[in-house]
């Protein structure tokens, strides 16, 4: 078939325009691809930033908890300076470096802003963010314990062992003085029941060795069998008395008692002062100590989370109010109040006591600090509800404060990944560990 000249000039432009279209697709194609590109690199870079940083705040946050408020910029540069090398090694500008949750101190969250070169030399920003966030399960079944008058309250794990929370946090404070010395600590026992007592005895039925079912120290929940590197049992010779701890028996150097009981109580008599002990930090108001103390024996819960959870709910503003109600230097809502018999939250006398019986009454509940913590927060029904700590922000910020008042901000768990205003929540159970 021939085609006239008419018809081949009718032809061409079509062909122009097929041309054309597919050169500028290409085009077109060639800058998506580097945009999506950039985005690409520019958001794994802010997670990569934000997980950096977020292991920098938890490494520090018991300092940060406790500096004065001054320092607060210098504590904000550090952590913001490792952000910012991770962005440059990931090729990236860092933008923006953020405490999200605003005048909460101390923070359980960064946030980064980071952008990636695009095509034209357009910037391509991304963020993400990072959180500390508490984790607590159920005791396990083997914890089951009770009768007989051995200890029967909740247990805590340090080292793998079982231990009561006020000999828990004590020995926290006494691992982390060891290790500025150079030492590390290690909890080898904690724990017993007498039938696990009774196991023992039957194996090695020595009395100066293994204490007879029903007679160990260890039933009394006060006892831990230590060891560690670094020449552990001179450290602990010298050092344990200033945390309420005693060495039980002159031959067993790794045998240590602690002195104010499952409860940390009434402050430590020191057996080479005489003196007492105050477990207390130092950003506890003076005029407060003795109450804290007392609501803690009360309520039968660790002096030091008690201490921070004053900290965490007013300051220690005996006149403190929120927007949605509560009252006091416990922050109590008058419902509460009323339930617990305590007819001014505004005293001081009053409400820190009632504080201590409302903890303790949650830890006795739940076997678990944060979950005793989440409780006083969020309310025991919210605790069932989940299963654990309430998937609540302020909740789970409010724990991690706490506990990093406390000393301990080990306890993390994961952050539920989505992107709320299109900031990425990076999983930091397995990144933090």
């Amino acid at each position: 078939m021939r085609v006239r000249a008419g018809q081949d000039g009718q032809a061409l432009p079509l062909v122009v325009l097929v041309g054309a279209v597919l050169l500028f697709g290409g085009i077109a194609a060639f800058w998506l691809g580097r945009a999506q590109a950039a985005h690409g690199q520019a958001q794994t870079a802010a997670d990569l930033a934000a997980i950096s940083a977020g292991r920098r705040l938890r490494e520090v946050l018991p300092a940060i908890a406790a500096a004065p408020e001054r320092s607060r910029n210098g504590w904000r540069d550090e952590i913001r300076r490792v952000a910012e090398r991770i962005a440059a090694e990931n090729g990236v500008a860092l933008d923006a470096f953020a405490w999200p949750e605003g005048a909460r101190w101390p923070p359980t969250m960064v946030q980064v802003t980071v952008s990636a070169r695009g095509p034209a030399g357009t910037r391509v920003p991304a963020a993400a963010r990072a959180a500390i966030t508490p984790g607590a399960g159920d005791l396990p079944d083997s914890w089951s314990h009770g009768g007989g008058g051995q200890y029967a309250g909740p247990l805590v794990l340090r080292d793998g062992k079982p231990t009561c929370p006020a000999v828990a946090t004590a020995f926290d404070r006494m691992d982390a003085a060891a290790r500025r010395d150079g030492v590390d600590l290690v909890v080898n026992s904690g724990f017993r029941s007498d039938a696990e007592q009774a196991v023992l005895f039957r194996r090695h039925p020595d009395p100066k060795w293994v204490a007879p079912p029903g007679r160990s120290r260890h039933r009394n929940a006060t006892e831990l069998d230590l060891g560690g590197s670094g020449g552990a049992w001179t450290w602990l010779s010298a050092h344990a008395h200033d945390f309420g701890f005693v060495q039980r028996y002159s031959w067993e150097p790794w045998h240590y008692g602690y002195l104010p009981g499952c409860g940390g109580l009434q402050g430590v008599e020191s057996t080479r002062s005489g003196g007492v002990v105050d477990p207390l930090p130092a950003w506890v108001p003076s005029r407060y100590r003795g109450l804290v103390m007392r609501g803690a024996s009360v309520g039968g819960v660790p002096p030091v989370i008690l201490a921070a959870l004053l900290q965490a709910e007013s300051g220690y503003d005996r006149w403190a109010t929120s927007s949605v109600g509560a009252q006091g230097i416990a922050q109590f809502m008058p419902a509460t109040a009323r339930g617990l018999d305590l007819h001014d939250p505004f005293d001081p006398a009053q409400a820190i006591p009632a504080a201590g019986r409302l903890l303790g009454a949650h830890l006795r509940e739940f076997g678990s600090i944060p979950l005793a913590l989440a409780a006083y927060n969020a309310g025991a029904g919210a605790v069932h509800r989940f299963d654990g700590v309430p998937p609540f922000a302020e909740t789970r910020a409010y724990v991690a404060r706490i506990m990093a008042l406390a000393g301990d901000p080990t306890m993390t768990g994961p952050v539920k990944p989505g992107r709320p205003g299109g900031v990425t929540l990076v999983r930091m159970d397995d990144l933090l560990a």
